[in-house]
């Protein structure tokens, strides 16, 4: 039986026309979603799906997105290789 999503507070730091809440599916996904209801972001962390709304999908919307997401100067790989 489906279940429906759980809600999170919304995000405080953003203007109130990019407002928006991070939703958990029941799958384990999460999804940032606007306050009008359009799905943006889908991730497997709420951590990641915050990154990448904030830092990019937001600013894409703003017309704001410079396409630079990284550090200059920083050269750690995370990870085995």
């Amino acid at each position: 039986m489906f279940t429906p999503t759980q809600k999170q507070s919304p995000v405080d730091t953003t203007p109130s026309e990019y407002e928006y809440t991070i939703e958990k599916s029941r799958y384990g996904l999460y999804t940032s979603v606007l306050k009008d209801g359009t799905k943006m972001t889908t991730a497997l962390t709420e951590e990641a799906c915050r990154f990448v709304t904030d830092n990019i999908r937001i600013p894409v919307m703003k017309g704001e997105f410079d396409g630079f997401t990284s550090t200059f100067g920083s050269a750690v790989v995370d990870g085995k290789l």
